[in-house]
């Protein structure tokens, strides 16, 4: 005896249609999501490579100009009133290269051989920080801040530096003339210049040590 045959049932062409596009949603979604977290993570390392270089950049000036006015022989000066002047006292100062906004650039000296003598050959040391084209120049042999020879401390390529200022303040401290430089940096990305990104500091000029 022949069993009774079995009526099967399928997906039907509409239910079918309907499952692809729900499918293809899912894709289309997971996708974009994907696409959006590639977007936001490379903005992400954009801006920690910009605050990486900002904040490199501000080390090395603030480390250099904590040392401005320095004199190994400070001691003999105090104690002998007929030694000479310390030869590195007021070099501090301020300026800009051509075309570049006012108190872009600073120049000062320090004894750094400790010779006590300001020393211009074979190492000159007269030092400075300059804006000049989008990028943080470092003064070299002694240049001054409208002259040719200074080397690029950023790549503008990759860096462009939008603002560079320095502001001398000076205050008494217990009797004690004490000299304090704002730094204010400011820089983009060249390639995406939509990050944009500042920093203030002071530092404190310790004259004598």
């Amino acid at each position: 005896m022949l069993a009774a045959p079995v009526k099967q049932y399928g997906n039907s062409l509409v239910e079918l249609m309907i499952s692809m596009t729900l499918g293809l949603a899912s894709i289309t979604a997971m996708a974009s999501l994907v696409g959006h977290g590639i977007a936001l993570n490379s903005s992400l390392l954009a801006k920690s490579r910009l605050d990486e270089e900002m904040n490199a950049v501000v080390a090395v000036v603030s480390h250099d100009l904590k040392r401005a006015g320095y004199y190994a022989l400070t001691n003999e000066m105090v104690e002998n009133p007929t030694h000479s002047s310390n030869p590195f006292d007021g070099s501090l100062s301020v300026a800009a290269y051509t075309a570049e906004p006012i108190n872009s650039c600073i120049n000062f000296a320090y004894d750094r051989n400790k010779n006590g003598l300001l020393d211009t050959s074979p190492n000159n040391e007269m030092y400075g920080f300059r804006l000049r084209d989008h990028a943080v120049e470092i003064r070299l042999n002694g240049a001054a801040c409208d002259e040719s020879g200074w080397h690029d401390l950023t790549d503008p390529k990759v860096v462009q530096v939008t603002a560079l200022k320095f502001m001398l303040e000076q205050s008494s401290v217990q009797n004690v003339i004490q000299t304090r430089v704002t730094i204010e940096l400011q820089a983009r990305l060249k390639k995406h210049p939509e990050i944009l990104r500042s920093i203030n500091t002071n530092v404190l000029i310790e004259n004598y040590e």
